[in-house]
């Protein structure tokens, strides 16, 4: 398979039983965006300070759901994350959050980690996804394997050290994982966040999760 952002990491990981985020106080959406964000942080192609990002002058090649994120980033005034994110998920229709899931969806099927089909129901007809469910089990037993009792905080790779700590950030690790990895991973993060290695990336979350919590605040 081919490699997984980590918001298509995190939609995989997040996803109900109906293959859905959740809408409540606008939790999964918030989600979504955030991680989508982040992507393009640690991509280099933004660069944030606190609630504001900075764009290259030249849009590069990216899946379609974050090149339209870009694009939004670079065309809000001053970069202001947080009125993107609100745009996203606070508006009074919820057509650009619906137009972003769907290009990351789009990109989760080419990569066989999601189906979707149609199905008839009672209000007529609906799109039913399905998580593929070794994609899924896959992605959790590697994080999980990542923080066992032998591996030092040090040794766990960059890519897992994120989807952990996002997950865990936005509230979703802890249905993930069972009590005792959980216990495990929240030791291992606190030990990753004094490495010098991932001082940029737990400090660019910080932000992210700020812009995202203002947001949980204000939808309350």
């Amino acid at each position: 398979m081919e490699t997984l952002t980590l918001t298509e990491q995190y939609y995989i990981c997040a996803a109900n039983s109906s293959g859905k985020l959740s809408s409540i106080n606008s939790y999964g959406p918030a989600g979504a965006v955030a991680a989508g964000i982040m992507d393009l942080a640690l991509a280099g192609i933004i660069k944030i300070s606190r609630s504001y990002a900075e764009t290259e002058t030249e849009e590069p090649m990216l899946p379609q759901y974050l090149s339209m994120l870009y694009r939004d980033i670079q065309n809000s005034r001053r970069g202001n994350l947080r009125k993107v994110m609100e745009s996203y998920v606070m508006a009074l229709t919820n057509k650009k959050y619906g137009e972003y899931l769907d290009m990351l969806l789009n990109e989760l099927e080419k990569k066989g980690a999601i189906r979707r089909e149609k199905v008839s129901g009672l209000f007529g007809e609906k799109t039913r996804i399905t998580v593929n469910e070794t994609v899924k089990s896959g992605l959790l037993e590697r994080l999980s394997s990542s923080f066992d009792g032998e591996c030092t905080a040090e040794e766990i790779g960059e890519d897992m050290m994120l989807l952990a700590l996002f997950l865990k950030k936005t509230g979703v690790l802890r249905r993930c994982v069972d009590a005792g990895t959980y216990r495990k991973i929240a030791s291992k993060l606190r030990e990753g966040r004094k490495l010098p290695k991932n001082k940029e990336a737990f400090e660019l979350i910080d932000h992210v999760e700020e812009i995202w919590l203002l947001l949980l605040t204000a939808a309350t």
